[in-house]
């Protein structure tokens, strides 16, 4: 019996031993594969539903693939500690999501350049805390209490907002403004603010560029209380393990977005003009507005 036992150990060993060589041939298999396979987490994109990811992005994404001879998947993903399991599997090799959460909840080391879509005029992004003109309303000071409107994630804004309000009032953005409901687009929340419906919003700078283009008007009653430069909103990064030269070839294509068609489609879905290089850097801001967080809220 005890040989017995032992047999059956030894074949059980074996079969885990070849289980696991068979799971890292698939995994080695799988990254060295030359397809984009794209991750997009959905939350990162208010203004976007997820129906509009899954439909025109994705349709878009896998069109330039095809046209280029680069087999492109889109995966839409609401859960980030899926979407983060399935690129450290390989399953998706570039991910595209808020900078927060790229800075948080990606490992660094899996992570190298990517490409991000912008305006031409502002390669980066800030984010800006807007109130109205002549109103008292001039720094974070007076808005204690004030109405604060926020679209209905943006995590980003919400650390921004929440630490000038600790910074200021020692007390969450919560606890210091009157809260009005969360609208899914940033251009609907800074027409609150002109028509007097909020008090204080935060929003992206590229955002707020482009209502006041199509509604010169704002600037004359709104204005910039606090601004944080050098916070994209959003960026795409490939999985590090990906082949080196097809990561570039990649990025080398993003770049020409706007020189045909369908580039152009998926630029104007995204309200940009063009793909510029993405690096860890980018990350850069949110991670010292992350930490700057942590430490105000250690001290107090």
């Amino acid at each position: 019996m005890a040989v017995n036992r032992l047999s059956q150990l030894v074949r059980g060993s074996l079969l885990t031993i070849l289980i696991m060589l068979a799971n890292w041939s698939y995994a080695e298999d799988i990254f060295a594969e030359h397809s984009l396979r794209v991750g997009f987490y959905a939350r990162a994109f208010p203004d976007f539903s997820a129906e509009d990811l899954e439909i025109s992005v994705k349709l878009l994404s896998e069109e330039i693939g095809k046209d280029n001879g680069i087999a492109t998947t889109v995966t839409v993903f609401t859960d980030i500690a899926l979407m983060r399991k399935e690129f450290e599997q390989g399953k998706i090799n570039f991910a595209v999501a808020s900078t927060l959460q790229l800075a948080n909840d990606f490992d660094d080391a899996l992570l190298a350049d990517g490409f991000r879509l912008v305006l031409s005029s502002d390669r980066s992004d800030s984010l800006l805390v807007l109130t109205r003109k002549n109103e008292g309303l001039d720094n974070f000071k007076p808005l204690r209490g004030k109405k604060l409107a926020l679209v209905e994630f943006d995590p980003v804004a919400d650390l921004y907002i929440d630490f000038l309000a600790r910074s200021e009032f020692h007390k969450s953005y919560q606890a210091a403004f009157k809260l009005m409901p969360r609208e899914k687009k940033a251009n609907q929340i800074i027409l609150k603010l002109f028509f007097g419906q909020a008090d204080v919003i935060c929003v992206y700078q590229n955002a707020y560029r482009l209502a006041t283009e199509l509604n010169p008007q704002l600037m004359s009653k709104l204005q910039i209380i606090a601004q944080l430069d050098g916070i994209p909103q959003g960026a795409g990064l490939f999985n590090k393990k990906t082949p080196a030269e097809f990561r570039e070839q990649v990025i080398a294509l993003a770049l020409k977005l706007d020189s045909h068609a369908r580039g152009q489609q998926l630029l104007q879905l995204f309200k940009a003009d063009k793909a510029v290089r993405s690096t860890l850097a980018d990350l850069a801001g949110t991670k010292l507005l992350y930490s700057a967080y942590k430490k105000l809220n250690k001290h107090k």
